[in-house]
């Protein structure tokens, strides 16, 4: 051994010596294995057998000097030894038993560890496989509730998979590959509420014009109970259904339009759909997804295609019933969520859809050729107006519609009336008519307003003053009139502009054609023809003032003031036509008889009896008062007579004044005076006396003639009292002849 390791045995060993205690075995370690590194272990025995005989020395040599106690101690110390021994044999013995127990126990131990172990690595994949099923089953369950359309369900479901079960099995791969796949699931629970929500877009749409029907019909039933009311206080005339008035005087119980026992719309879908996209952050896509598909559905809703020829008006009742469900359930949308579809948006698809509805029926107008499917187009549309404004649409941009209906209307109607009035007019046989029973007497007064005239005999058969024109006109212009505020019938906002429409086409009708129609008979030359052409239009001007009156009854209640027609004057004007007309057949038959007129103004003797023409004459004027003109109201009957007995007159001074005669006798003054006398007598038995004032300047002719002192026509007091109607060119002319 090298005297390095030798010392370096001896150092531990002196340590070993010092503090037996601490073992230090960290030095030997080294220099052992370096011995058998070095193949030095015979020299290391040998070294170490000599520190052991030298530190046996140094034993003995201490033991020496203490000898006796050593081999006392010695002695003791083999006795003890000896028990140590027998303790240890035991030790050893009990040692080995233990061992050989505790090799069975470690044993059971090392199994027990074993299956701990094992049992832990099986709960440990139990638990793993427990979570991985329980990851699928949730997995397989968003598709369940899909399937089931519990689509919130599905998004929870896979947001707590998401956020709790994959993160715990995040290490496996299908894990991964199922967190990738989230997206595309929730991707998947979208594509399948919408899916559910375009069916519901599209059943809503198949009930659409159902919801629209039974909208209407409410407000029909709503409209008829506010009429009622209206008949009992005609001051509600001017209020509107739908008004503030109107909703607090109905007594009707709210009627759920979309829910009831012939139509029931479930919201679900859509509300669920609009939670779902808002729980996927994309409510702003579903808004636009949806407001595209009702534009497309109400542009689907505007093709439709309808006829309003041959009375066919399904098609165009429909038509509105579609708009008007469409509407109301946009309405029910935007007042049963939030922050999801605006009225101002759906106002402006509102509005975008007003222009289209109304161009489409104006056309159609066009087809229609029937006043009496006016009407119901007017009704339908009134309805409709009036069902949406019910439900907040603004409906102004239909007043023009309105309008133009009614123009259409009143057109339709005119141009029907019109026909029925020529029809009426022109066929007129002008003779007064006849009524033979008390019914039909009651259905001529109700007809025409008219009263009873003391001139008409009692009893039956008996005759009326007018033709039968008249109650027939009157009777189609109250029906007019009728039919045309029937127009306007709860539409308190149309009533003013109906009032002046009503007014100016009567007018019209009255002026062009009854007036127009009546003038035109005037040149007839039958003069009971057109003796009963004055009488019909003295009633037809007395009709006018009771047409005024039933206008003012029928107009809007806010209205006043007086209702003239100007047709009333129009029939004066033609009455005094007529009676001009009168005067020319009248004078025409006097000129006729004046042509047979042949005086001698200076006859050898005095005739006693008026000319043969003037006989006739009367006998023809006499025969006239009493049939022709007797029906004739007095005061137009005198002006006649007046008329007519005027122009004989100025006929008869024309003749004693014509160039034609160059002098007069005597005798032919008291001729001529005799046929003033016979004109002066059948003038005052006519109804007004009067009427002889007619031959007042031939009577101060013949005076003149046959006075005695013609210088007193120089005096003015006298001229003025006798003469007044004498001008000087006259007397001048009779006093030269």
């Amino acid at each position: 051994m090298a005297a390095n390791d030798q010392q370096q045995l001896q150092n531990l060993v002196f340590s070993a010596e010092l503090n037996v205690e601490n073992e230090n075995l960290e030095q030997l370690g080294p220099i052992i294995k370096t011995i058998y590194d070095t193949g030095r272990q015979e020299a290391f025995l040998d070294q170490l057998s000599m520190f052991v005989r030298k530190k046996e020395g140094e034993i003995e040599r201490m033991c020496n000097s203490n000898y006796q106690e050593f081999i006392q101690s010695v002695d003791q110390l083999l006795k003890v030894r000896q028990g140590t021994v027998n303790l240890k044999n035991k030790i050893i013995d009990l040692n080995y038993d233990v061992q050989n127990s505790g090799k069975k126990v470690a044993s059971k131990k090392k199994e027990l560890i074993q299956t701990r172990r094992i049992q832990k690595n099986i709960d440990d994949a139990v638990e793993t496989l427990q979570l991985c099923l329980h990851v699928l089953d949730m997995a397989n369950r968003v598709n369940y509730l899909v399937e089931e359309r519990k689509y919130y369900s599905a998004l929870r479901t896979l947001e707590e998979l998401q956020t709790v079960h994959l993160r715990k099995a995040i290490q496996y791969e299908f894990a991964k590959h199922l967190q990738e796949s989230i997206p595309v699931m929730q991707h998947d629970v979208k594509n399948a509420v919408t899916r559910e929500m375009k069916e519901w877009l599209f059943n809503v749409r198949q009930v659409s014009g159902q919801v629209g029907k039974i909208a209407m019909e409410q407000m029909k039933l709503r409209q008829e109970r506010w009429k009622q009311k209206v008949s009992q206080n005609p001051d509600l005339r001017s209020v509107p259904v739908s008004s503030p008035i109107e909703m607090v005087m109905n007594e009707e119980n709210e009627f759920n339009i979309v829910n009831n026992d012939k139509v029931h719309i479930d919201f679900k879908p859509l509300y669920q759909c609009l939670h779902i996209y808002e729980e996927l952050g994309k409510r702003y896509e579903f808004k636009s997804n949806y407001e595209e598909d009702r534009r497309s559905q109400a542009n689907l809703v505007l093709s439709q295609l309808f006829t309003l020829r041959e009375g066919n008006e399904k098609g165009f009742e429909a038509f509105l019933q579609d708009i008007v469900g469409f509407f109301v359930v946009e309405y029910v949308i935007v007042h049963s969520t939030q922050n999801f579809r605006s009225q101002t948006e759906v106002d402006n698809l509102w509005d975008s859809v007003i222009a289209k509805v109304v161009k489409i029926i104006t056309e159609s107008l066009d087809e229609c050729h029937d006043p009496n499917l006016f009407l119901q187009i007017k009704f339908s549309l009134f309805t409709f107006i009036q069902t949406l404004e019910d439900y907040g649409y603004n409906v102004n941009a239909f007043t023009d519609l309105i309008l133009t209906v009614f123009q259409r209307y009143s057109d339709m109607l005119k141009q029907r009336f019109l026909e029925d009035f020529l029809q009426t007019l022109l066929y007129d046989d002008y003779m007064p008519m006849p009524i033979s029973s008390p019914a039909e007497y009651e259905a001529v007064v109700d007809a025409c307003w008219f009263k009873e005239d003391h001139r008409i005999s009692q009893g039956y058969p008996r005759t009326l003053p007018f033709s039968q024109a008249y109650p027939s006109c009157c009777l189609d212009i109250k029906k007019f009139v009728d039919q045309y505020y029937t127009f306007a019938e709860g539409d308190s906002r149309q009533y003013s502009t109906v009032d002046d429409i009503a007014k100016q086409t009567l007018d019209n009708l009255l002026i062009d054609h009854v007036n127009g129609v009546l003038t035109s008979k005037l040149e007839s030359q039958n003069m009971s023809q057109i003796v009963q052409i004055i009488i019909n239009l003295e009633y037809f001007h007395d009709a006018c003032g009771e047409l005024e009156k039933l206008l003012k009854t029928k107009r809007s209640s806010h209205r006043g003031g007086q209702i003239k027609l100007r047709a009333a004057e129009e029939f004066r004007e033609t009455s005094k036509k007529a009676e001009k007309r009168i005067f020319e057949l009248v004078n025409s038959k006097i000129d006729d008889f004046l042509e047979l007129a042949d005086y001698d103004w200076v006859p050898s003797s005095v005739q006693d009896y008026p000319s043969f023409f003037l006989h006739d004459m009367v006998n023809y004027l006499t025969a006239v008062i009493s049939s022709t003109l007797y029906n004739l109201p007095m005061s137009i009957k005198i002006f006649i007579y007046f008329n007519a007995l005027s122009h004989l007159a100025s006929s008869l001074c024309n003749l004693i004044l014509s160039s034609d005669v160059k002098r007069i006798n005597a005798n032919g003054v008291a001729n001529f005076e005799v046929d003033v006398t016979f004109l002066e007598h059948f003038a005052r038995q006519l109804e007004d006396p009067n009427i002889a004032d007619a031959f007042l300047e031939l009577r101060q002719i013949v005076t003149l003639l046959q006075s005695d002192n013609v210088e007193e026509y120089l005096d003015p007091s006298t001229r003025n009292r006798k003469y007044s109607l004498l001008k000087p060119a006259v007397v001048m002319n009779l006093f030269e002849k």
